[in-house]
């Protein structure tokens, strides 16, 4: 008998399972704000630490900003007399009681002069800002509807003629008539100095919307229907911010110097008075100045150093806001930034014989 050929055969071989599916991707979360405003605030203290005198400005306009806002909060914190108040010290020098010295009748100056801190800081950023508002909003209309031919064209023509009719006659002199006409009196500069400031702006501001206005996302916006005034706030606006931070931090001591130099002609605030100010105390001591130096000198030097720290401060945002001017490039925080020519279609470096290297 046969035997059968089951028992002896192999088994038939199983189909080897397929393999598991590779897991999804899951996406990359996107880096958290706060990691990306400590990012910026890295690069911004690296380029000021590069530049050590626009690291010193940023420190004076920090520090005279907190002394200014403790002074208008609570003069007690940091003064020891009132404005007015007569010590017993007459025509005293700079001592460890009164750091700036005495007047001829006992007043101390280093307390009249940090008291007009806060009103001149004020002042000077307050007039700025209003001047920036004001010419930066006839600036956008002026470069961003400048269409010949159009209701807005006309407009901007007309924005354009007034501004050329101010910046006609030197902004001092026209602020001193204007002051002249209105009246001795602080809203009175501070309108005469607005009323000669704003057309910087307009010039400043139209020439960089004239710059951005015709780039190739502003006319892929335009293309995808989005609106003129979407367009002119997100996309041109957003990407003229930059100089005009910088101009307007510049600005302030320029503002400062002219308010001061008003003030000493005109005393819009008499002297000695509850609210000191620089200019007036310059006004003021001048008849005093061979006697009594320090009366003048610390008034001027506080207008000196607020207008130095705010050129100092306008340079080094220049710096990190400008990629041009920027001092200090960073790629992971201490590789340079190749150069501007280097890329993928530079061509390959060669010796002096013309062969590759």
């Amino acid at each position: 008998m046969g035997t059968s050929p089951t028992s002896s055969s192999a088994p038939p071989a199983t189909p080897l399972a397929p393999p598991p599916p590779p897991p999804p991707a899951t996406p990359t979360a996107p880096a958290p704000r706060r990691s990306q405003t400590r990012a910026g605030l890295g690069t911004f203290a690296r380029v000021l630490l590069a530049n050590r005198l626009s690291f010193a400005g940023f420190v004076v306009v920090v520090a005279m900003g907190t002394i200014a806002l403790l002074v208008w909060v609570d003069p007690s914190l940091l003064l020891r007399f009132s404005p007015t108040q007569i010590t017993p010290d007459i025509g005293q020098p700079p001592s460890w009681t009164h750091p700036f010295g005495t007047d001829e009748s006992g007043r101390d100056i280093f307390s009249n002069v940090l008291r007009a801190l806060p009103l001149d800081l004020g002042l000077g950023i307050g007039i700025a800002g209003l001047s920036l508002i004001i010419g930066g909003g006839l600036g956008l209309v002026a470069g961003f509807w400048d269409r010949p031919g159009t209701v807005l064209g006309v407009v901007s023509v007309a924005v354009l003629r007034l501004t050329d009719i101010f910046l006609s006659f030197p902004s001092l002199i026209l602020a001193l008539a204007i002051t002249a006409s209105l009246g001795r009196g602080v809203p009175q500069i501070v309108l005469a100095i607005v009323a000669t400031w704003w057309p910087y702006y307009v010039r400043l501001v139209r020439g960089e919307v004239l710059s951005v206005k015709h780039q190739q996302y502003v006319t892929a916006a335009r293309a995808a229907g989005v609106t003129e005034v979407r367009i002119l706030a997100r996309h041109v606006l957003r990407n003229i911010l930059d100089p005009l931070v910088v101009y307007f931090t510049l600005d302030i001591g320029t503002v400062l110097v002219t308010f001061s130099t008003i003030a000493f002609i005109a005393t819009p605030l008499p002297y000695p008075g509850p609210q000191p100010e620089w200019g007036s105390m310059i006004q003021f001591y001048q008849d005093w100045l061979a006697q009594y130096p320090w009366t003048v000198l610390f008034p001027g030097l506080a207008v000196f150093v607020l207008v130095l720290a705010f050129s100092l401060l306008g340079d080094g945002l220049r710096d990190v806001l400008d990629p041009r001017s920027r001092r200090v490039f960073v790629r992971d925080g201490t590789e340079p930034e190749p150069p501007m020519s280097a890329g993928p279609l530079s061509p390959p470096p060669v010796d002096a014989r013309g062969s590759l290297r």
